[in-house]
């Protein structure tokens, strides 16, 4: 071997021991997390109980960064162009990793070659509610009735939201019409179906709570592949006859090209937490509930999966990309 042949087997060596050093002493450093929503959100609260758990497991505390606004791309889209050296993460949603790429005709980033799954977090189940004043106690009722008077409406916390596609799904599975009434976030059009002034929405328990507390809102069903743990008693739209099933969920994802082994430091710290009681009981009060630990692998491909099925889902209902 000629010595100009050495030296570059030498460099080549350095240069992968250097950066096989450097994941192995992953993080030195603080952990940014981009959250593509405001502070206060659902995805917010979620991350201000998960992470400050997770960061005894990392070894560096993670920093919170809120980007919302414009269906959470300006945030997703700094993420997906971060050094890929798992110092910069994202906090991803059905909205930033599914439904957006099936939205929107050209997106500042790809969530398929962008990023990399790292922790599956919690899921939070869609519920139906109808205002209590309608005096509809089931979905085979509110279907009947929507059948009946051809007007009725749906709110939405926004279109694209699992909310809105709940609602799609259902309307494809019966074939019912609903007029779809997309708010800007989810407090107003709570509000607006207590007063009836919408017909039926889906959305998590938690952002129920007001309404049924006061009984102003009727929960009819849970549009999951099974019961969930804080309504028991309230059996799923399967059970009812109508095959509408479709979670909010979130998750941990690093920019593609993330080194394996750091990716698997934060999922460890990630699925470590999410078995801490009081971070379970915690998430319990937002009506979240803990995904089974994936590892990344297995949470890539959910990921792949739900951008299939959500596209399947906006394609047949005709809704058209902006």
């Amino acid at each position: 071997m000629s010595v100009k042949m050495i030296g570059l087997s030498l460099s080549l060596a350095l240069c992968v021991g250097t950066a096989a050093l450097a994941q192995q002493d992953y993080p030195k450093r603080p952990v940014h997390m981009i959250v593509p929503l405001p502070a206060g959100s659902a995805a917010d609260g979620v991350a201000r109980i998960v992470l400050p758990a997770a960061e005894k497991y990392l070894g560096q505390p993670f920093i919170i960064e809120n980007e919302g606004g414009a269906a959470s791309i300006p945030g997703t889209a700094r993420a997906a162009k971060s050094e890929p050296d798992g110092y910069t993460l994202l906090w991803g949603t059905v909205a930033t990793q599914v439904s957006n790429p099936n939205m929107f005709k050209a997106l500042p980033y790809d969530p398929a070659k962008d990023f990399t799954a790292v922790a599956r977090v919690v899921g939070q189940s869609m519920m139906l509610a109808v205002p209590s004043s309608s005096e509809i106690d089931t979905v085979a009722k509110f279907v009947d009735k929507a059948k009946e008077a051809g007007n009725l409406s749906f709110a939405s916390a926004g279109i694209g939201t699992s909310a809105h596609l709940c609602a799609e799904l259902l309307k494809l599975k019966t074939g019912i019409t609903l007029r779809h009434i997309p708010y800007q976030g989810g407090s107003q059009s709570v509000l607006d179906l207590m007063r009836g002034e919408t017909n039926m929405m889906f959305y998590s328990l938690a952002q129920f709570q007001p309404g049924l507390q006061s009984g102003e809102l009727t929960l009819l069903g849970v549009a999951g592949d099974k019961r969930s743990k804080f309504k028991p008693d309230l059996p799923t739209l399967k059970e009812q006859g109508f095959d509408v099933v479709l979670t909010s969920w979130y998750g941990v994802y690093a920019r593609s090209g993330t080194a394996p082994e750091i990716v698997d430091k934060v999922a460890d710290a990630i699925n470590k937490a999410l078995q801490d009681p009081d971070v379970i009981a915690a998430l319990d009060k937002t009506g979240s509930e803990v995904y089974a630990t994936a590892t990344p692998a297995e949470y890539q491909a959910f990921t792949d999966a739900e951008r299939k099925r959500y596209g399947e889902i906006i394609e047949a209902a005709g809704i058209p990309k902006s």
